[in-house]
């Protein structure tokens, strides 16, 4: 079938036409349609009271509506409570999921066209929805009015006076420094424990804990079935400790110190020396071991990192200097590689 030059030039613009429309973006297209504008509405919410935000030196008075404009820059973002100044930071910016998931949904194998296409525009840039404060003053970004809602009711009173927390915890890698009755002092170092505790907030930032554990020295850094050799003599070592100590939050830092008590064990456990070599009608000789536990005073001191609200992570030491059982100075101490992860009453 032949076509007159006339339409054969309207066919080949129109198939130019939807190329370059299939070329182009999510952003850009929105864009030309108004759909998207160069500044939006970003909600700004905080369970702290008396408090304000700075947004590129326009000040806002919390709950507050604040219109910001779409830029690759970084948002000055200051948050006040009574005037003072508890969090001086900027808002960096996101690329949009409009960007990201409306090229790759709408057109597929042409996204990264569609990407090259919304890399010139700034629209394509987000600084966020809602942007929720928390009690320690840090910023959360979220994307939904629900999300928004949510943070509200999980962040709101976190690390605020009142609060309980139930605390389960991790010291995964532990080492031992002990001194068992008429024995040599003994170093050791191993894997595995676990440890349960409560948290209570007496004032905001500050908090009491009361927490019981359980150290081990496990050769390998998981729970796993072994045949132990029964040839040869094995030292094993391990810690009961409760503690109570006075916590101090500092934007994602928790220090803590108080007391503790520790039971250290020592045992030298009982072997054979001809466990393998014995005939089949031989009898074993069996080497007895001996075992030492010493009940002692000390401190707790701690530091953890808070990677969320709540999962932390940090070390703790627990030096002991008081044997009980018979009144005397002796210096022992575990250290523990801790993870500790918090659930909220």
């Amino acid at each position: 079938m032949q076509y007159a030059p006339t339409q054969w030039q309207k066919i080949m613009k129109t198939i130019t036409k939807l190329l370059l429309f299939t070329a182009s973006s999510c952003v850009t297209i929105y864009s030309s349609l108004g759909t998207i504008s160069t500044t939006y509405t970003m909600s700004v919410t905080s369970d702290l009271s008396n408090v304000e935000v700075i947004v590129n030196e326009n000040r806002y008075e919390l709950p507050a509506r604040v219109e910001v404009t779409r830029s690759g820059k970084n948002l000055d973002f200051k948050i006040l409570q009574n005037d003072s100044v508890i969090n001086d930071t900027v808002l960096r910016p996101r690329l949009s999921n409009l960007f990201w998931f409306g090229n790759a949904g709408q057109f597929l194998y042409l996204a990264p066209i569609a990407w090259l296409v919304d890399s010139r525009n700034e629209n394509r840039f987000t600084y966020g929805s809602f942007i929720h404060i928390d009690s320690l003053g840090n910023t959360h970004r979220l994307n939904s009015a629900f999300s928004n809602k949510f943070a509200e009711i999980y962040f709101r009173g976190q690390n605020q006076q009142g609060n309980f927390n139930l605390q389960i915890a991790l010291p995964y890698i532990n080492f031992f420094h002990l001194h068992p009755h008429n024995e040599t002092p003994r170093n050791f170092g191993g894997f595995m424990g676990f440890g349960l505790g409560i948290e209570y907030f007496y004032k905001n930032n500050k908090s009491l804990q009361l927490r019981g554990d359980g150290l081990i020295d496990f050769f390998l850094p998981m729970p796993v079935p072994y045949t132990p050799d029964w040839s040869s003599p094995r030292e094993t070592a391990f810690s009961f400790n409760i503690s109570l100590t006075d916590n101090f939050h500092i934007n994602r830092f928790r220090f803590g110190y108080g007391l503790n008590f520790a039971r250290n064990q020592w045992h030298l456990i009982g072997y054979a020396p001809n466990f393998w070599e014995r005939e089949p009608d031989e009898e074993l000789i069996w080497i007895p071991g001996r075992r030492s536990a010493n009940n002692i005073l000390g401190l707790a001191l701690s530091t953890h990192y808070r990677f969320t609200n709540s999962f932390y992570f940090g070390v703790i030491y627990r030096p002991s200097f008081w044997e009980l059982s018979r009144n005397r100075l002796m210096y022992e101490h575990t250290i523990s590689v801790d993870f500790i992860w918090k659930i909220r009453f």
